[in-house]
């Protein structure tokens, strides 16, 4: 009964989760086996503490089906009172269909670390786990990159790289 109440207690101590929006879907990369897509998110703390963010957990529908479930260390802190753009990964297979304007849907959680005392001990005894969930579809955008080796053939071979300064005598 005392964990009851001491878990009661606390449930007024926590802060608001960070609010999670889909922003936007880029195709970032293409082979004739997968195509790579940079998921980017808005996050907002309303809260005036720092939030530390830890592990997303997702997945990704195409219209056909195709799916794609990941994980992905946040590594990022949400200042309090702010707003930050973050982009995750995502991978699905060539014969998914993702051509540009087509829209996927993305889903999951992510889990973040309460900054209050008493949630840091509840966390660290296994009986906190916060987590943000979100959900969301945008139209994909192509933002292919270009090839390293691409882009050292299309260079003009006209100009010639700088050339070091002659020693001039010492006199």
């Amino acid at each position: 009964m005392s964990l009851a109440v001491a878990l009661s207690a606390f449930a007024g101590c926590t802060i608001a989760p960070p609010q999670i929006t889909l922003t936007s879907i880029r195709r970032a990369d293409s082979t004739s086996s997968a195509n790579e897509y940079e998921l980017e998110f808005e996050l907002v703390n309303t809260q005036g503490k720092a939030v530390e963010l830890e592990t997303w957990n997702y997945s990704v529908v195409a219209p056909d089906g195709s799916t794609y479930g990941g994980s992905w260390a946040a590594l990022a802190v949400l200042p309090g009172d702010a707003r930050k753009s973050l982009v995750v990964p995502a991978v699905l297979d060539a014969t998914a269909s993702t051509a540009p304007g087509a829209s996927l849907t993305v889903s999951g959680e992510l889990a973040y670390r309460d900054p209050g005392n008493i949630a840091r001990l509840l966390r660290e005894a296994g009986l906190l786990h916060s987590r943000s969930t979100f959900q969301g579809s945008a139209a994909i955008v192509d933002a292919l990159r270009v090839k390293p080796a691409a882009a050292a053939q299309s260079a003009s071979p006209s100009i010639p790289p700088p050339q070091p300064a002659s020693p001039t005598p010492a006199g």
